[in-house]
């Protein structure tokens, strides 16, 4: 009975496109073929390399065709000979635009799309210096090409599921190259020859997974009991249930399929990291847990790069095993280590190493131009290993990591004392948990030089203030300073010299001064006594008075500018007479004093 059958979902395809390719074996030309095994292969290669078109049999390449067969060229021959045919430049090259002939030489020679801006830009500099020949040649003689298909297997489609080691952003590209097992590459050619990836790969986001064309908006699974029962005439005479009405989705522009896209993505990455713990060497630890401490460094201060058993570093290795350094000696010692300077300093725009020491070493982007200017500093004063150690040995580290905490990306959410531009910035760094530094580093420029130039995360120069830079401009130009003569020189050297003099003799009137004080009291009491002895007049006693020296000396007319030249002049004339003056009265008064002394001398015994 119906009842009682177990409903299944029968959902169609997510129209990718992609079923057939995973239910196919790669085609490979054994040793001891047949004549009909190597049609199949040279029928599979024309299928992979032309992108699934129709080849007629006047078109077909007969002389690479019968090498093949008398095994005279590889399979890998035999596609170099087709990709540099002049059927295959006249489909894919001369029709297509520079960027989107690159798209399908990735997708038909290496199975894949390009997973970064940086790859396109490295074809075209090859197919400018070296030609189109060239072009071919570097796809089929890479490394890649080597170990994905060798010597004798036609090439496939492998970048429409994710893969070890490669960018998840690939896979949605090849997707949308890949539209399905009956689509042809002539057909879009025809269509339209621009590039289908430009923007995904200019932003480093996922491409937009569409259904093909042809399929509904919507795709609803198939409920088979209610399939059964109308077939079987069981909902007869049952009133209808209600209809459902389905709104038409809404139609999204470029930039908001961009911007969802982006949206959804940077949620689930970010996500991914608060999930995971800071990762900590702790005392009395087991060698599993060194191990994990170990790999969470290489991972972090790498970039999230793959690492060869050959690469790893065995000496700082065994010293953190045994307790001789700690995590963070061995974050220095991988930070200064030739793997880290291959792979983020030789091959780097200086900004960028910037950019990347930033990244893997503090776990956050730039703040602002100034620390990015500081470091290109040290780098020219001091070297590379001197800027690891401005990193390693700053007070932010030390604060936020310590000593045994592996570094971790801390620069995707706002910090308190941190600006807002290093949290935007950093989401420019980190475009997916799985992606890799390494993958993005030949020949690219840096991510945040005009973000950190003009302190806005658009990177957009500051909207000009038309009145003030009219202001600027039209305000009265200050005229520069005209050097001094020599006679002008010469007057102002005189005009100091005389400064100092007048006051180095003011500093000596209030010494001579003083001592005049200190011996008035003994002095007079001296006059007096020597007044006794003599039989002439005091006003003929040129050291008994004590006149004022002001009084002594004439004032000079005021005729000059004070703190002129001659004013200072007529100042120090006028100190060096009172000077003399001083000094005359000074020796008068030390003679009326001994006098004093010698009757106080007399004096003493007698009162004794």
């Amino acid at each position: 009975m119906v009842i009682g059958f177990i409903n299944p979902v029968l959902t169609r395809a997510p129209q990718l496109g992609v079923a057939s390719f995973q239910d196919t074996d790669p085609v490979e030309l054994w040793p001891s073929h047949s004549q009909q095994e190597i049609e199949i292969v040279i029928r599979a290669v024309y299928r992979q390399v032309l992108g699934n078109t129709y080849v007629m049999e006047s078109e077909r390449l007969t002389v690479p065709e019968s090498q093949l067969r008398k095994g005279e060229i590889s399979v890998r021959e035999f596609v170099r000979q087709v990709a540099k045919s002049e059927l295959y430049y006249s489909r894919f090259f001369e029709t297509c635009s520079r960027n989107r002939a690159i798209e399908l030489n990735f997708k038909h020679l290496l199975g894949r799309a390009p997973e970064s801006y940086e790859e396109i830009i490295e074809h075209t500099r090859v197919l400018d210096q070296g030609g189109y020949e060239t072009e071919i040649d570097s796809y089929i003689d890479s490394e890649e090409y080597q170990l994905a298909f060798g010597e004798n297997q036609v090439p496939y489609y492998r970048g429409y599921k994710t893969q070890i080691g490669k960018s998840t952003v690939g896979f949605t590209h090849l997707l949308k190259l890949l539209r399905g097992a009956a689509g042809s590459d002539q057909a879009t050619v025809w269509r339209g020859n621009w590039s289908r990836l430009n923007q995904f790969l200019m932003t480093n986001s996922p491409s937009k997974m569409e259904a093909l064309s042809g399929a509904g908006d919507v795709v609803k699974p198939t409920d088979v009991n209610k399939l059964l029962a109308n077939v079987l005439g069981l909902n007869k005479g049952q009133p209808a249930g209600p209809v459902e009405t389905q709104t038409a989705p809404k139609i999204l522009t470029e930039a908001e399929k961009l911007l969802q896209n982006t949206t959804q993505t940077w949620q689930r990455q970010y996500q991914a990291w608060e999930e995971v713990d800071p990762i900590e060497l702790w005392p009395g630890r087991s060698e599993a847990e060194i191990e994990t401490v170990i790999r969470a460094v290489y991972r972090q201060v790498l970039g999230n790069a793959h690492v060869m058993e050959s690469e790893r570093l065995t000496v700082p290795e065994s010293q953190i095993k045994r307790g001789e350094i700690t995590v963070r000696e061995f974050v220095r010692q991988v930070a200064k280590s030739e793997l880290y300077r291959s792979r983020f300093f030789d091959i780097c725009p200086r900004y960028r190493s910037i950019e990347l020491n930033f990244k893997h070493l503090l776990g956050r982007a730039p703040d602002d131009y100034s620390e990015t200017f500081y470091h290109s500093q040290v780098l020219d004063q001091e070297g590379f290993e001197a800027d690891i150690d401005s990193y390693i040995d700053s007070d932010e580290y030390q604060e936020v990591f310590g000593e045994n905490v592996v570094p971790f990306y801390r620069g995707y959410k706002t910090q308190t004392g941190k600006k807002l531009l290093g949290f935007t910035n950093m989401l420019v760094l980190m475009p997916s948990v799985s992606s890799s530094d390494k993958d993005n580093v030949s020949g690219n420029p840096p991510r945040l030089n005009k973000s950190i130039i003009y302190n806005n995360p658009l990177g957009q120069a500051p909207v000009t203030d038309i009145q003030a830079l009219l202001d600027e401009v039209l305000k009265p130009k200050i005229q520069p300073q005209e050097a001094p003569t020599e006679a002008e020189k010469q007057r102002s050297e005189a005009y100091q010299a005389i400064e100092r003099k007048c006051q180095e003799q003011e500093e000596l009137l209030e010494t001579l001064q003083q001592q005049l004080a200190e011996l008035r009291p003994l002095a007079s009491f001296g006059e007096s006594q020597y007044s006794k002895w003599q039989s002439y007049s005091s006003s003929t006693n040129g050291g008994s008075g004590f006149t004022s020296i002001a009084d002594q000396i004439p004032m000079a007319a005021a005729t000059v500018e004070p703190d002129s030249y001659e004013a200072l002049q007529q100042k120090s004339e006028k100190q060096t007479n009172e000077i003399a003056t001083l000094q005359e009265k000074i020796a008068d008064q030390r003679r009326l004093a001994m006098i004093a002394e010698t009757q106080l001398n007399k004096w003493r015994p007698r009162s004794y």
